[in-house]
């Protein structure tokens, strides 16, 4: 291995432990790892469950991927057919795409005439599991031969690309599937944390005190707790509110 390559596998992994998972961190990422990778486009999905398991655009992250390629990708489900998201659960290795064998699972012509014209057919994927659940990082490249050039160095960058989404920021893993609570839900529990009563809450809102049990209802059913010591560990956890 080269040693300009070394150093630049290197600095990825550095930038990583200093990354959390906002945007401009994974895309910083992004950019540091196309130095070492050139890839035309790239995608990095994630999941709460060890198996990983495409089913919503909350999960993904991408990189001059076209958005009229995702909105069809999602709308028609591809990610039950796409052939190279079935190979990676395989396998705990880099995969290059022209390895799939299209025929043997079935793909459609409309799959595969869509994601020709949308991402071609080079590319480069692999998913990282872990306790706290998976990553996918998929290259869309211009050539092959990048693809199969790239196999070893994504296999040593991937999970420490994994790592970010465990840490604080817009694409944090446990906040993945985060209930939505209101503005006024989020005070609510705020003040719940800081130990003041239903009647506290009210006179620091103005609010009525049956306002504030409604809130609590709701609050409650949201989060699937039954109390308020659970509805502010789970809602700290979800990073709705600070510690």
């Amino acid at each position: 291995m080269e040693n300009t390559t070394l150093v630049k596998m290197l600095d990825i992994a550095s930038l990583c432990v200093q990354s959390n998972s906002n945007m401009d961190s994974v895309a910083e990422v992004l950019a540091k790892t196309n130095e070492l990778i050139p890839f035309e486009a790239a995608t990095v999905a994630i999941d709460t469950n060890s198996e990983f398991d495409l089913r919503s655009k909350q999960q993904l992250y991408s990189l001059n991927l076209s958005p009229e390629w995702k909105e069809i990708y999602f709308n028609k489900q591809f990610y039950n057919i796409d052939p190279v998201l079935g190979a990676l659960n395989d396998t705990d290795k880099a995969i290059c795409w022209d390895q799939v064998d299209w025929a043997q699972r079935n793909i459609s012509t409309e799959f595969k005439k869509l994601s020709q014209h949308y991402v071609g057919g080079c590319g480069l994927s692999m998913v990282v599991q872990g306790e706290t659940g998976s990553t996918l990082i998929s290259l869309v490249m211009e050539r092959q031969k990048e693809a199969s050039e790239g196999k070893e160095l994504l296999e040593y960058i991937a999970p420490h690309i994994h790592g970010i989404f465990d840490r604080r920021g817009d694409f944090q893993r446990n906040r993945l599937w985060t209930p939505s609570l209101s503005k006024r839900e989020l005070e609510v529990l705020h003040w719940a944390k800081e130990g003041k009563s239903n009647w506290d809450i009210s006179m620091i809102l103005s609010i009525s005190e049956r306002t504030v049990k409604f809130h609590f209802s709701n609050i409650f059913k949201k989060l699937e707790v039954i109390n308020r010591s659970q509805a502010i560990v789970r809602a700290i956890y979800y990073g709705l509110i600070a510690i």
